[in-house]
């Protein structure tokens, strides 16, 4: 059994949020969740005893990537180098990473999912360090945007979002005050938003 290191994924997330590419993983064009499993796998031991600024030790994180290190035949993400055009779609799209995390009763990544179809009034747990938010958006009429909770906070976000702060790609921050994250994404009065809280899985 593997526990979720939520320091790891946080430190992936704070390294690689404001860069375009990091030279692990392959970008997508719609890059959010790709960006966000890379941070739930690093959580689960994806970089453990490497570091994320050594060039020699992204080559080696690269090819753990290559060989689907802490990743599963139906959970993977593209290696930096790859000619293949998508990984599997439960690693780079919103809907499929939350169905695929919420029901994994198997191999790879699980989570307890909060709040769908709510509004983010009603969120009944506490935001945490290294929870992954999703953002509903009505022109698509679907969840459609993931940011990792980096700040080290534990609140109520329905109370107060002054001091949390979220990673994301698409648009690239390291260290993005919520809010602002909120309103690129909805509006405040009537935003729906659904957590991810992730447990220990076998790999």
């Amino acid at each position: 059994m593997i526990e979720y290191n939520k320091i790891n994924a946080v430190t992936y997330g704070m390294q690689f949020g404001n860069k375009f590419e990091n030279r692990i993983f392959k970008r997508m064009a719609q890059d959010c969740t790709n960006f966000i499993s890379q941070c739930i796998w690093a959580g689960y031991g994806g970089t453990d005893g490497y570091s994320l600024s050594r060039p020699e030790d992204i080559r080696a994180l690269r090819n753990r990537a290559a060989n689907k290190y802490r990743q599963t035949s139906t959970w993977y993400g593209l290696p930096f180098r790859s000619l293949e055009e998508f990984p599997a779609l439960s690693f780079i799209r919103v809907e499929e990473f939350w169905d695929y995390v919420v029901s994994n009763e198997g191999i790879g990544p699980r989570a307890v999912g909060y709040n769908d179809g709510k509004s983010w009034t009603q969120m009944p747990v506490d935001v945490e360090q290294g929870d992954v938010l999703q953002f509903y958006h009505d022109d698509v009429q679907r969840y459609a945007h993931s940011v990792l909770v980096v700040s080290n906070t534990t609140q109520n976000m329905a109370e107060s979002m002054e001091g949390i702060f979220v990673a994301q790609h698409s648009v690239d921050f390291s260290y993005r005050p919520l809010i602002d994250a909120f309103q690129s994404n909805c509006q405040l009065e009537n935003c729906k938003v659904r957590l991810l809280k992730f447990l220990p899985a076998y790999f």
